[in-house]
């Protein structure tokens, strides 16, 4: 016997291939080892916001290992302020005083 139509064999080949597809990335987005670390609360997760929230605070991001999470003693201690390879704020102002 011939088919003479193979079209919709195909159709139902890729449907099935979908489908087992779809079911090995649920079961592996579901899996306890992906959770753990990709997860709402998973450790790359809770990684990121670490050294984002640094960032943001100290505006570096190198240094987070290494230096304490502690208040400055002042302004020009704190690298968001001061720049102590130039010796200068990073904020501007006026190039002449203000009469």
């Amino acid at each position: 016997m011939e088919v003479k139509n193979q079209q919709g064999q195909t159709v139902v080949e890729y449907i099935l291939l979908l489908a087992v597809a779809m079911s090995l990335i649920v079961t592996f987005y579901r899996s306890a080892t992906f959770q753990r670390m990709f997860g709402t609360q998973g450790e790359l997760g809770k990684l990121y916001k670490l050294d984002s929230e640094w960032g943001y605070r100290h505006a570096s991001m190198t240094g987070r290992v290494t230096e304490t999470n502690e208040p400055k003693a002042s302004a020009e201690d704190h690298a968001s302020y001061y720049n102590a390879l130039k010796s200068e704020t990073h904020f501007f102002g006026p190039s002449d005083p203000y009469k």
